[in-house]
């Protein structure tokens, strides 16, 4: 078994192009929301309910993104590998085995290339905050998205009334502008903020939109009861919620009838995934011993996602 090298998390290696266009668009955005509230009447509401949102997101997105995914059971074994203590796996019944991280690992725990360690209950790489969604993060997840998703939609509200106030009430608002105490640099600075307003508001109805649709897709997979990397593997996956306590035995296995398989082909105690079409498939004869060799087309945990 490898040495593990310690928890991993969004914050413990490079951050990634999208992580930092997150920060880039995100920060900016808000500010210039709550120093443009004050223009709007009952300024002290829309303060408290961007506030909210603000925190919400602050929090649930720095617990997503420090959140640590990795299977459980893998770091138990590495724990008791570092105390020289043999970790006993009869009463465990595990039967997946990641060639990569040396472990044995619970049955929908996936090794994750971006970050290099098998992920429980896997169900994608997030880029936006570098790190792995699985079963451990996937609830603050979800409320990262959600309270997100409602902050840019109430920013939009927002910058949409002042746009308005200012094409309709602009003498109203030039004696708001002038009574309220931040200005950017002088004190008749109505035009700059009208058009930081334009500006953002671009801004949130890019974030509203593609948070929207994320929302929508999480919840469809919710319902559903598959993750993200099923859908995505496999988009006729039928698989019903484990909740209705009407569990697939083995929903890793890939059906016949898909159209598209991936095959592993074992080099040197390695994977190699090798994309075959459906004309492809017929030119592969069924193997004699079938119960040797029932795993060859299969998803398993060593597959990089």
């Amino acid at each position: 078994m490898k040495q593990y090298n310690g928890i991993r998390h969004g914050c413990s290696q490079l951050p990634t192009v999208y992580q930092l266009l997150t920060y880039l668009l995100y920060f900016p955005n808000i500010l210039n929301c709550f120093l443009s509230i004050s223009l709007l009447d009952e300024s002290a509401i829309h303060f408290i309910i961007l506030g909210i949102l603000t925190l919400l997101s602050l929090y649930s997105s720095s617990k997503t993104t420090l959140s640590c995914p990795t299977d459980q059971f893998l770091l138990l074994q590495f724990e008791y590998r570092n105390q020289g203590k043999q970790l006993s796996l009869e009463k465990y019944k595990l039967e997946s085995y990641c060639d990569i991280c040396e472990a044995y690992v619970k049955e929908n725990t996936k090794h994750c290339k971006h970050c290099n360690r098998c992920c429980q209950d896997f169900d994608h790489h997030c880029k936006w905050v570098n790190n792995c969604i699985g079963k451990i993060n996937y609830n603050i997840f979800m409320i990262m998205v959600t309270s997100t998703m409602f902050q840019f939609i109430y920013t939009l509200i927002v910058y949409i009334r002042i746009i308005i106030l200012y094409n309709t009430q602009n003498q109203k608002l030039q004696i708001d502008n002038e009574i309220q105490k931040f200005h950017f640099y002088k004190e008749n600075d109505l035009d700059i903020k009208y058009t930081l307003s334009l500006i953002m508001l671009i801004d949130s109805i890019i974030f509203s939109i593609l948070l929207l649709q994320l929302f929508i897709f999480h919840i469809y997979l919710i319902i559903k009861g598959i993750t993200t990397y099923e859908f995505i593997v496999n988009p006729n996956i039928k698989k019903i919620n484990p909740q209705f306590n009407n569990p697939c035995p083995n929903p890793e296995v890939i059906p016949k009838t898909i159209i598209q398989t991936q095959v592993i082909f074992h080099m040197h105690n390695k994977n190699t995934i090798i994309e075959l079409n459906s004309s492809e498939q017929q030119m592969i004869q069924e193997p004699e011993d079938k119960n040797s060799n029932q795993n060859e087309i299969v998803f398993n945990n060593q597959i990089l996602a």
